[in-house]
């Protein structure tokens, strides 16, 4: 596929992909009352700009990463955007058209070489592959722009410019880890790598919070655990995972990552979406890991095929003396094809921003005391109210069925789920959620309560909402005391991009914060208390 973009008028690109301005910190505009108490940062991530020159990027997860940040002081807010300046932003500037692709999007040798020296730069090295577009995650002072890939890259909060990009081989043999990252109750960071080879492991890593206090505490990355891949060329493709207490569960999807064919792609600077494709015929399981040991548990729990990005959490329970293991997941039964980003990108540019995406909430409970004696057929779970299942095979396996976690009425095309983190690992009743490119344009964010299974919508004609982070009050001593935050831009052009703030118990709105500026869509992002 082409990378050249047709000439198109700035004030004709629709909002979603527009190009993100850069601005220093600008003070917003108020409208409403901002909660005395709320102080700190909002850091969100997203993909910035999708046009270099005459060249564009065909994939909706390739645009260069742009970080943006909201500060709350003193009931004022102020704004602030910059881009990554990645090897691959970078060389990409430098000569105005795009040489390095991303994961749905070809790259390019040097084209002022000759012939002869852009085949030998094909054989002999790579195209940089640090566009982190996708979150942020923060260890100490220390802050990262992250993605799905084998990079991360470090920037300074305060003024957001980078100060340098890191390969994930140079520290430690993991070639991937996932843009969903943890930390545990010690402040332990936690994520999912992956290990390609002629024997391929799945990884859990880890940055003990010891490490948070140095300049970069990446550095000091290290396996905590490992899985082999039984299909070792075939490896899943995972996004996220749940870390409980005694636990990490790791969801091996009918996704699966062609070893050879990704790696063929990379050496001959072709984009490597296709490299992804859905076997589903495979049922998905779920590896459990325990945290104190790093051993995996012997049970296999399997499930029906389904593809899943985002966990929302994961959390251990006991009653009547049994052991259950539940996590909580946003699931899409129908096979992912994730060069589907690149059908999206288009269909924006033609100004159609909707989606046949169906994903659903699903609770799986893994039962986790299991005698010998059980017979085939038997169901395990026995929680007052749950309608999740898990029944002895006769292999030994537990074939798990979900429950759902909202009515059919509240689900539409809501993803990118967020929790009150403080919850995260424990018994929780409140997720919040963004619809995502939905059927008739009614962009929106949701309460869920997984106990009634309904939920409450926050929705404004326009208005395109990112996904809600949560802010704790301090002292709260209820799960839904805090604040959502929502980075909104509009489809208007003339209309101000605003952070959204919104009463958690409520859902109601307290204020908005305005600011003059383009900003396109953005993925993930967190907020981090005002540091004393």
């Amino acid at each position: 596929m082409s990378n050249k973009s047709n000439t198109t008028k700035s004030q004709d690109i629709p909002t979603l992909i527009r190009k993100a301005t850069e601005k220093t910190e600008t003070r917003c505009t108020i409208r409403g009352q901002i909660p005395h108490w709320l102080e700190g940062e909002v850091l969100r991530n997203g993909p910035g700009e999708f046009e270099v020159g005459s060249d564009q990027f065909n994939h909706l997860f390739d645009g260069h990463a742009f970080v943006h940040k909201f500060t709350i002081s003193g009931g004022w807010v102020t704004y602030t955007g910059r881009f990554i300046e990645s090897n691959l932003y970078k060389t990409n500037k430098e000569h105005n058209r795009i040489l390095c692709g991303g994961f749905g999007t070809a790259s390019y040798t040097d084209p002022c070489k000759n012939i002869f020296s852009r085949f030998f730069t094909i054989l002999t090295t790579s195209p940089y592959q640090d566009n982190c577009n996708v979150n942020v995650a923060s260890m100490g002072n220390a802050h990262y722009a992250i993605t799905d890939g084998g990079h991360m890259v470090r920037f300074d909060a305060e003024k957001l410019k980078t100060k340098n990009s890191i390969a994930f081989p140079d520290i430690l043999n993991v070639h991937y880890s996932t843009a969903h990252p943890h930390y545990d109750t010690n402040g332990d960071f936690y994520n999912l790598g992956l290990t390609f080879g002629r024997k391929s492991f799945y990884n859990v890593v880890r940055v003990p919070a010891s490490s948070f206090s140095k300049q970069d505490p990446m550095q000091d990355l290290e396996i905590h655990s490992k899985i082999e891949v039984d299909t070792p060329l075939q490896p899943t493709y995972f996004h996220s995972f749940a870390l409980t207490p005694n636990y990490i569960v790791i969801h091996d999807q009918p996704a699966r990552i062609d070893v050879l064919k990704s790696q063929w792609k990379r050496i001959m600077w072709q984009p490597t979406s296709g490299s992804i494709t859905n076997d589903m015929k495979r049922q998905s399981v779920f590896l459990v890991v325990d945290k104190k040991t790093g051993n995996q548990l012997p049970i296999k729990f399997t499930s029906e095929g389904r593809f899943c990005f985002h966990f929302i959490n994961g959390f251990e329970m006991t009653t009547e003396d049994k052991r259950y293991l539940l996590v909580d997941m946003c699931c899409h039964k129908e096979p992912i094809n994730l060069q589907q980003g690149i059908v999206i990108l288009d269909n924006i540019r033609q100004g159609q921003t909707t989606s046949k995406i169906t994903p659903t909430f699903l609770r799986f409970v893994m039962p986790l005391d299991i005698s010998d004696s059980t017979e085939e057929g038997h169901n395990l779970v026995n929680i007052v109210g749950c309608e999740a299942t898990g029944v002895m095979q006769n292999d030994g396996s537990i074939f798990l069925t979900p429950e759902s976690l909202l009515k059919k009425e509240f689900s539409g095309t809501l993803e990118l789920p967020r929790i009150n983190y403080k919850f995260n690992g424990r018994q929780y009743r409140y997720f919040y959620a963004q619809s995502v490119f939905t059927p008739h344009g009614e962009d929106h964010l949701m309460k869920c309560d997984n106990m009634t299974k309904t939920g409450i919508t926050w929705m404004e004609e326009g208005c395109i909402p990112s996904e809600p982070v949560f802010a704790e009050r301090p002292g709260a001593t209820e799960e839904d005391d805090g604040i959502i935050l929502s980075t909104v831009i509009n489809k208007d052009h003339n209309k101000p991009v605003f952070l959204l703030i919104l009463d958690a118990k409520t859902f109601q709105e307290l204020a908005r914060a305005e600011v003059k500026t383009n900003l396109p869509i953005s993925f993930h992002g967190i907020f981090e208390e005002k540091k004393t």
